[in-house]
């Protein structure tokens, strides 16, 4: 059955970027009217590169893990068998 994951992880992973992608443009034109800075540019704050790829980082890590685990749950009601992992029960 993992196998049979692979091309459904692979969306959802197409989708979540999509997404992050959407929500850090958002967050970021909330907390900063000027465009994203580019850590490569002079003229561009250190301190707003380095917050902006710290909220990105975050956002994109958040979105990965909950549409990693949504996917999961989707492709575990459909086919009926959990493609992740599974904890070993330790007495």
């Amino acid at each position: 059955m993992r196998l049979l994951f692979k091309p459904f992880a692979l969306i959802v992973g197409l989708i979540a970027s999509r997404l992050a992608i959407t929500i850090f443009d958002r967050v970021w034109s909330r907390i900063d009217g000027d465009g994203i800075p580019d850590p490569a540019v002079r003229e561009d704050s250190g301190v707003r590169a380095v917050a902006a790829a710290a909220l990105q980082s975050a956002i994109f890590g958040a979105t990965s893990a909950a549409t990693s685990r949504y996917g999961m749950h989707v492709f575990e009601h459909v086919f009926g068998s959990w493609p992740g992992k599974h904890r070993e029960d330790k007495l």
